[in-house]
C-alpha cells in the first residue's frame, strides 16, 4: 500500500522564510505600483499644464486625499539630492532591509523620527535628530499623499509634542504610525496593513493546499 501510494511529509516555511517571501513580494509590488504612479503622474501633469489651478491657502480647503479601494493612499515619494533638504513640516523615508523608515523634518537639517528599528534595535525613544543621521547611510525621499490635513508648523509641533516617548511597538506603534499622526491626526502604518494582508493571503493558499492534498489523499483511499 505505501509502495504504491508513498506519503510526503509537508513542511511548513519558518517565520525567517515566511518574512523573506513577503520582501521579494513587497518589493516587487513596489516596482509594480511604482511605474503605475510615474505613469499616472506624467498625465496628471499633462492635464495640469491644460488646465492650471491655483493652491488654498486656508486650512480645511485642502482637497482631499486620494486613496485606492482598499483605503491605501496613493503616495508620491520623491527622492532628495545630496545637498537638498525638504520643506519643513514634510514626511521623510528613507529605506530599510525590508520596509521604510519614516520621519518628519523639522527644518534646520533635523528629524524627528522614532528611533526603534532605524537602527537595528527594536526599541527606542521619538527623538531629533540630523538628517545625516536619520538616512544612517541611506537615501531619503520626500513622501506626499495629496496634503496633509495640518499646516506645516502645527506637524512640526505635534511632532516635537512626543518627544521623549519610549512606547514603540512594531505593529501598533511605530515611525509611520507616528508620522500619520503628526500629519493627519490618525497612527496607521500601511505597511503592517500590508503585511497583514498578505499573511492573510498566504494563509489562504496554504490552507486550500491541505484541503487539496486532504482530498486526493481522501479520494485514493476510497480507491483502495
Amino acid at each position: 500500500m505505501s509502495a504504491r501510494f508513498p506519503t510526503y511529509a509537508v513542511r511548513l516555511p519558518s517565520f525567517c522564510g515566511l518574512w523573506m517571501m513577503w520582501v521579494r513580494s513587497w518589493r516587487g509590488l513596489r516596482t509594480c505600483t511604482r511605474k503605475k504612479r510615474e505613469a499616472d503622474d506624467s498625465s496628471q501633469r499633462s492635464l495640469s499644464q491644460r488646465h492650471p489651478s491655483t493652491r488654498p491657502s486656508a486650512r480645511g480647503s485642502y482637497p482631499a486625499l486620494r486613496v485606492s479601494s482598499n483605503g491605501t493612499p496613493h503616495n508620491m515619494d520623491t527622492p532628495l539630492a545630496v545637498t537638498e533638504k525638504p520643506q519643513p513640516g514634510s514626511h521623510v523615508i528613507s529605506p530599510r532591509r525590508g520596509y521604510m523608515h519614516h520621519g518628519i523634518y523639522v527644518g534646520d537639517g533635523r528629524v524627528v523620527h522614532y528611533a526603534g528599528l532605524a537602527r537595528g534595535s527594536f526599541r527606542g525613544r521619538i527623538e531629533e535628530v540630523p538628517l545625516a543621521e536619520f538616512a544612517y547611510g541611506r537615501s531619503v525621499w520626500t513622501r506626499s499623499s495629496g496634503l496633509p490635513r495640518f499646516l506645516p508648523q502645527e506637524v512640526i509641533g505635534r511632532a516635537r509634542s512626543r518627544l521623549g516617548e519610549n512606547r514603540y511597538r512594531v505593529l501598533r506603534n511605530n515611525c509611520e504610525h507616528f508620522c500619520e499622526w503628526c500629519l493627519r491626526g490618525e497612527p496607521r502604518s500601511y505597511q503592517v496593513e500590508r503585511f497583514f494582508i498578505w499573511c492573510a493571503t498566504l494563509a489562504k493558499i496554504i490552507t486550500s493546499c491541505f484541503a487539496s492534498l486532504e482530498s486526493s489523499s481522501g479520494g485514493t483511499s476510497s480507491a483502495t
